[in-house]
């Protein structure tokens, strides 16, 4: 039990970090696209 709940936060800290990066791409791309166009 204990090692499943390791793994699942494991995995969801992995992907919480993949979405930050991901947003954080976007976001720069909307602010460049509203500095430039």
């Amino acid at each position: 039990m204990l090692r499943l709940f390791h793994y699942l936060v494991n995995n969801i800290r992995e992907h919480f970090m993949l979405y930050v990066i991901l947003w954080s791409l976007l976001a720069i791309m909307d602010v460049i696209y509203i500095l430039f166009f």
